[in-house]
C-alpha cells in the first residue's frame, strides 16, 4: 500500500493526525494531511496542480483511507481542492469515484478556491451525503470560507479556523463570538472540528463554550501514515 505519491518532479508525503473528542478516548478519528517534499508550501503546491493531478490526489487519498479504516479502525478525513467540483462534468466524475470507496470519509473543501453557486453545490453535498460520506467546510473563518458558506450551504461539519481563536482569553469580543458561533452549529445541526489547539487554557474554554472535538498539537502531533500501517516506503511513480 503507499504511503507516498510521485506527482512529476515532487513525492507527496502522508501524514495522519488524530482529533481529540471529549469524552471518547476509544474513537480512532482524523485528518489525513499530505505535504510536499522540500520547502514547497502546501497550499502553493495544490492550487497550482491540474485537474488531472487533483483526481490522481484524491483517489490516492481514498485509497489510504480505506486502508487505515480497514487495519485501524481509523475514521479519515481528507482535503479537497475547490477547483475538483466547479463543473458539473468534474463533479460526476467525483460522485463516480465515491461510489468505488467502500469506507465513509470526510471530505474537507478547503478556503482557497470558491465553490460552486448555493443551488449546485448543496446538490452535490446531497449526492455525496447519499453515497456514505460527509463534507466539511475547512478552515471557518479564512478565505472564501465565511458565514455565507456556513448558513447556506450543507456542508455535515464545520473546521473552525485557530485565527478565531487569536486574544480568546482576553477578548470579550472573541469569547461572545465564540460561544455564539457554537450555539449556531448547534441550531444548524452541524458537527464540527475545533483547529489549532496548543494551550490547554483555550481547550478549556472551548470546552465550557459547548465545543467537544478538537484537532491540535496539544493532543496530537502528525505522524506518518506509514508509520501506523507498520509498511515501508514503498510508494507509487507516475
Amino acid at each position: 500500500m503507499e504511503s507516498w505519491l510521485q506527482v512529476g518532479e515532487v513525492r507527496l508525503e502522508s501524514y495522519f493526525q488524530r482529533y481529540r473528542l471529549e469524552g471518547d478516548e476509544t474513537s480512532f478519528v482524523g485528518e489525513l494531511l499530505t505535504k510536499p517534499e522540500g520547502h514547497i508550501s502546501p497550499q502553493s503546491y495544490f492550487s497550482q496542480r491540474s485537474i488531472a493531478d487533483q483526481f490522481e490526489i484524491l483517489e490516492w487519498h481514498l485509497r489510504l483511507s480505506t486502508r487505515m479504516a480497514e487495519k485501524l479502525g481509523a475514521s479519515i478525513a481528507i482535503n479537497v481542492h475547490n477547483s475538483l467540483v466547479e463543473h458539473e462534468v468534474d463533479r460526476q466524475r467525483f460522485l463516480r469515484i465515491l461510489e468505488t470507496t467502500p469506507i465513509p470519509v470526510t471530505l474537507e473543501f478547503t478556503e482557497d478556491y470558491p465553490m460552486p453557486a448555493m443551488e449546485s453545490s448543496n446538490r452535490f453535498l446531497r449526492e455525496v451525503r447519499e453515497r456514505g460520506h460527509l463534507s466539511a467546510l475547512d478552515d471557518y473563518g479564512t478565505g472564501h470560507n465565511g458565514m455565507t458558506l456556513l448558513t447556506d450551504y450543507d456542508f455535515d461539519v464545520v473546521k473552525i479556523d485557530r485565527s478565531l481563536l487569536t486574544n480568546l482569553l482576553t477578548s470579550s469580543e472573541r469569547q461572545r463570538s465564540i460561544r455564539l458561533l457554537a450555539q449556531l452549529l448547534d441550531v444548524l445541526g452541524k458537527k464540527h472540528v475545533v483547529e489549532g489547539i496548543e494551550d490547554e487554557e483555550i481547550h478549556r474554554y472551548l470546552v465550557d463554550a459547548g465545543f467537544t472535538t478538537f484537532q491540535g498539537f496539544l493532543f496530537h502531533r502528525p505522524g506518518p501514515v506509514a508509520h501506523l500501517l507498520a509498511e515501508d516506503s514503498m510508494g507509487v511513480e507516475r
